[in-house]
């Protein structure tokens, strides 16, 4: 298990003075680079043998958001391996130990040569210290697309741009949430957050988002031009919010 201790900057936080969405993600990827660089499984073990741990899925629950220079504790610690795939919870707790995010993810490990997924060797899980899960209500790994029934509400283009881009040379994780939210109103109060990955965008790739919306489910299906999908990104969001509809347009 590892943990670290931030107090929340003006640089990440919204025009209400809290902490935004995107931002916490960042955390929690920093803690998993934190405890893999303080730990035997480093990246550059990783590099070195020509593997990667590639996101496949978040699902994050927002009891409430921090605020400005609240201090706060972001935590990380895996639970499970099955096959190639890899289980990780994170939690954001204040000071009164009050955990008020909660997430889970699923990762796979990546041959980068082969470009396919391969089971990690018994050295690897060795390297990691397994923590008993987090009691959440767990999501499947794969979200349910709405079908073509559901009205589309709008379309927005994005180009993958150099900053995007992450050490394993794709458009980071955290990207794809960003660029989903755009496709929110303007308002829009994220309770939970579930993202699938399935496949990398690289600098240069054209990203069609589409929005929609279907009861409490709101989508952003992040593709290209042949209808491939690059991951996709499911909001529920406050009472508050959900008036306002899905959308700009």
């Amino acid at each position: 298990m590892y943990t670290y201790e931030i107090n929340v900057g003006y640089s990440v936080v919204d025009a209400a003075l809290h902490m935004t969405v995107p931002a916490i993600l960042d955390c929690f990827q920093d803690a998993a680079i934190f405890e893999a660089e303080n730990g035997s499984i480093t990246v550059d073990y990783l590099y070195g043998r020509n593997i990667a741990w590639l996101l496949s899925s978040w699902q994050i629950v927002i009891d409430r958001r921090p605020a400005l220079n609240e201090k706060i504790r972001i935590t990380t610690f895996p639970y499970d391996f099955k096959g190639f795939l890899g289980y990780r919870n994170f939690m954001v707790t204040d000071t009164k130990g009050n955990r008020i995010i909660s997430a889970s993810s699923i990762w796979t490990l990546i041959d980068t040569v082969k470009r396919r997924p391969v089971k990690p060797p018994q050295e690897m899980i060795d390297g990691y210290e397994l923590a008993e899960k987090l009691d959440m209500d767990y999501a499947p790994r794969k979200i349910a697309l709405l079908d073509e029934a559901c009205s589309t509400v709008t379309q927005k283009e994005f180009q993958v741009r150099r900053y995007q881009i992450d050490s394993n040379l794709h458009m980071n994780n955290v990207q794809y949430v960003r660029l989903a939210m755009e496709m929110l109103p303007e308002d829009a109060e994220i309770r939970e957050l579930r993202a699938e990955y399935r496949k990398p965008a690289v600098y240069g790739d054209r990203l069609m988002a589409v929005a929609r919306k279907a009861g409490q489910r709101h989508q952003a299906v992040l593709e290209d031009g042949n209808g491939d999908i690059y991951a996709l990104v499911e909001f529920t969001l406050s009472m508050t919010a959900e008036r306002f509809g899905f959308g700009y347009e």
